[in-house]
């Protein structure tokens, strides 16, 4: 008989994301952190922390973030998990580095991490990789083991799917119909090249299927968000803004837009969708409603759970 292997067991999860500005003080830093190296003139990021401005001064980014840890460790504690899950940022506190230093002095050793990016490319996953490459260097031995891809899993569909449905609610019952009405889905612009040798249009592509079946619209379209680099650069387009200009030269009179690249709301959100292009919207006389982000959704909390609970399994 061949003996049964151990279950992995962890001792803490770990939630790698993006991080966002505080409070206003924080914008110009965070924007310097985030193009370190990348020679950006001190205008242009003179003009993004603007951007910040008319969304209140700083992003829920954070915030949001520690939201969605505190309901998966209280989920995994009512299903016998009683694991710490704590978050880290890329550019901003705290920082992964950090994060997993705390880990390791409070004695753990063996850590699940998810990053809270559903699309992979270099910029979505494998930047906060490295930034755990990076951190491990100096640090006691950790041992971190990666939740696998999850786009497509139910959970994650559900969440997205009940947030359009309930957009769909807002839109008139003559703005519903098939010619009158779409649904969007968007997503964080990266450049074609990137996306040219990484799995994530396609990846996005699937949720956006996923999600339109789960709703039972008959079709849907896709666009992207939040453009930056080079002009000369080709990146994904349809720009969103774009794409709406576009549409309703073309009898389209509402939509709804779902930000399913973004887990939560920040920047990109509120002001590239709710600012830019609502206002691009309203212009053309276009009623575009935003659907919500998945957030602490329960479908969403309880995949994130599964995703520790299998990753436990034996193997």
């Amino acid at each position: 008989m061949i003996p049964k292997k151990a279950a992995i067991q962890y001792d803490a999860v770990l939630l790698l994301g993006f991080g966002g500005p505080e409070k206003p003080q924080d914008v110009i830093p965070f924007l310097k952190d985030v193009t370190e190296g990348k020679d950006i003139p001190p205008e242009r990021l003179e003009l993004v922390a603007q951007q910040y401005e008319k969304i209140g001064g700083s992003s829920p980014y954070n915030r949001l973030t520690l939201e969605q840890a505190q309901a998966l460790e209280k989920l995994l504690k009512a299903r016998g998990l009683d694991l710490p899950v704590a978050v880290g940022y890329a550019h901003s506190s705290p920082r992964i580095m950090d994060t997993l230093a705390d880990l390791a002095k409070a004695g753990k050793t063996h850590i699940f991490a998810i990053v809270m990016a559903p699309h992979r490319c270099p910029a979505s996953y494998d930047k906060y990789v490295q930034k755990v490459d990076e951190a491990l260097k100096t640090l006691p031995p950790l041992q971190i083991t990666y939740a696998p891809v999850w786009h497509n899993r139910p959970g994650f569909i559900q969440a997205i799917a009940d947030h359009v449905k309930d957009a769909y609610a807002q839109l008139s019952e003559e703005e519903k119909s098939r010619h009158r009405a779409e649904l969007i889905f968007t997503t964080h612009s990266i450049p074609r090249a990137m996306a040219n040798t990484s799995p994530y249009s396609g990846q996005f592509e699937e949720t956006a299927m996923l999600v339109t079946q789960k709703v039972g619209v008959p079709y849907y379209q896709t666009a992207y968000t939040s453009r930056s680099g080079r002009p000369t650069d080709p990146w994904l387009e349809p720009d969103l803004g774009d794409f709406i200009e576009r549409r309703t030269y073309e009898t389209l009179s509402a939509c709804v837009v779902a930000p399913i690249g973004f887990l939560v709301d920040h920047v990109e959100v509120l002001y590239d969708i709710d600012t830019l292009a609502q206002e691009k919207a309203k212009w053309k006389s276009l009623h575009m409603v935003r659907a919500k982000t998945v957030g602490t959704h329960p479908s969403f909390i309880a995949m994130l759970a599964s995703l520790v609970e299998e990753g436990r399994q034996d193997f």
